[in-house]
């Protein structure tokens, strides 16, 4: 007599019936009957994820291309595959009348009901087999409830809102448009992970799967710590795709144009060409440094990047030799200290006439550092000051300090006291520092040194509802800010305001 095999000892012991494959779940007329309706990238995506065992997938696609969709899918087959089981609460091992929750999240209440949700509520108001099996399901309530304890719910941004579950599958779609703080000490994405991640891992160990859904938003976003993560936990599925990557070769035309590294479809030039930024991170998946970059040409800020000029403090801030004046222009430095005194910008800045027009002032930008201090410490305010007093020892005219007011009281005074000018300027007031620097980089009349955590931040500063300039979350903008603080109180003085032109 043939022995028979664990997997179908499995199922015949467990199930009141097998639960059909993925694509003949999603295909087949008795089950969900979307055959020609889905996306082949899709059905493949699906079936990898539920076929090789993952326990979590992250997939960051463009906008567009399917994922909510994708969502109310995963959903329907976790639950066509628990319903299936004779008795789900004892082949997890869990006490008779537990309730099993599926539940999908989104950024908002409203968004995780109307879309996700009412995604999930047409697969199964529409499948023969969901109505033949559990016709009394009422699919116009705020939940779904199934016999057997079983209930999808849809969730809300509140981390707090899946305990008291036994969760065995989640959905989290756009997982990277939960509500950040600008510190980056507060990222809801990952708490909500966090708290479903150990609703499931508790109650149902590697048997479960959380699903994460989204376009990009940055570079730091909570979908793009899980896509780094994926590349040394096996147990993750990773996936990124353009949206032309997704949908049907026979939705475009075939013919493309060229974009960075990309074949991109001709269908999308004209997003390509009014901001290609947010095309990218939209249509393409790619995040950028900014969700909505305030220096819009960031080759501009790379043609900024003058190769004769170096940085005139080593790794450990010591002053290289050659570093001293040769001329007698006035100097204006700008201190930016962090808000908890972890890091300080500091800059300095001069203006010269430009060799394209001498009326108009070009901007040189000698020094550009962060001062970082030790963890667990704060900045050594008398540090920040002596390096003001060795640029007057190396012959330069400092003509002002200017501090952005954050405790800068006592370091103004002393200042002072040693024949200094100083000065409080705050370039979050309004954007007119900002501007000032942005329209010299766009005109190519600022000159600086290649220092990467300078540029890093140049390229990832936010335009925040067109009236404040901010770093993303988990981001900084010390050094910018103090850059932005020199430059506009030099071309103040050059010309007595701002400098001239259109701010683009």
């Amino acid at each position: 007599m043939s022995r028979i095999s664990p997997h179908w000892l499995d199922q015949i012991q467990h199930y009141e019936q097998p639960p059909a494959p993925v694509e003949e779940f999603v295909n087949s007329p008795l089950y969900l009957g979307l055959k020609g309706r889905v996306y082949p990238q899709v059905l493949r995506t699906v079936k990898e994820i539920f076929e090789d065992g993952y326990t979590e997938a992250a997939l960051c696609w463009g906008i567009g291309a399917g994922k909510s969709f994708l969502s109310s899918l995963a959903i329907a087959y976790m639950l066509h595959r628990t319903l299936c089981l004779r008795d789900p609460q004892e082949y997890y091992g869990l006490a008779p009348g537990t309730t099993i929750a599926f539940m999908n999240m989104a950024p908002t209440a409203l968004q995780a009901q109307r879309i996700v949700f009412n995604e999930i509520r047409n697969r199964i108001h529409n499948s023969p087999w969901f109505h033949s099996e559990f016709a009394q399901v009422d699919v116009r309530s705020s939940e779904l409830r199934f016999p057997k304890d079983i209930v999808v719910v849809p969730g809300c941004s509140a981390e707090t809102f899946p305990l008291g579950y036994n969760m065995l599958g989640a959905v989290v779609d756009e997982a990277a448009w939960f509500i950040e703080t600008t510190d980056g000490h507060r990222d809801y994405a990952e708490e909500i992970y966090n708290a479903l991640q150990r609703r499931i891992r508790s109650r149902f160990f590697d048997r479960g799967l959380l699903v994460l859904i989204s376009s990009p938003r940055h570079t730091e976003d909570f979908m793009e710590r899980k896509l780094l993560e994926a590349e040394t936990n096996p147990q993750i599925y990773a996936s990124r795709k353009a949206v032309w990557e997704v949908k049907p070769p026979g939705t475009y035309s075939g013919k493309t144009f060229q974009y960075a590294d990309f074949q991109v479809p001709v269908e999308y030039e004209q997003d390509f060409k009014r901001n290609p930024q947010r095309a990218l991170r939209d249509l393409a998946a790619r995040p950028t440094d900014a969700l909505e970059a305030f220096v819009s040409a960031p080759e501009a800020i790379e043609d900024a990047c003058d190769p004769q000029m170096r940085c005139p403090l080593d790794e450990m801030g010591r002053w290289a030799g050659w570093f001293k004046a040769s001329d007698n222009l006035p100097r204006y430095v700008h201190i930016d200290l962090g808000v908890k005194y972890d890091a300080c910008g500091i800059a300095m800045a001069h203006c010269r006439p430009s060799s394209d027009d001498p009326d108009e002032p070009e901007v040189v930008v000698e020094l550009a550092w962060r001062l970082q201090a030790p963890e667990g410490s704060e900045i050594n305010l008398s540090r920040v000051r002596q390096l003001i007093l060795d640029l007057r020892r190396r012959g330069f005219n400092i003509a002002q300090v200017s501090y952005d007011g954050f405790q800068s009281v006592d370091s103004r005074q002393i200042l002072q006291r040693q024949g200094f000018r100083p000065k409080l300027v705050s370039v979050d007031r309004d954007l007119s520092a900002y501007e000032t620097l942005k329209e010299l980089i766009n005109c190519g009349r600022l000159r600086m040194y290649r220092y990467e955590p300078l540029l890093k931040e140049l390229r990832s500063l936010e335009l925040v509802r067109g009236r404040k300039v901010d770093h993303p979350p988990r981001g900084s903008k010390d050094i910018a800010d103090a850059v932005a603080g020199a430059v506009s109180e030099a071309i103040r003085a050059w010309g007595g305001g701002t400098i001239t032109g259109h701010v683009v």
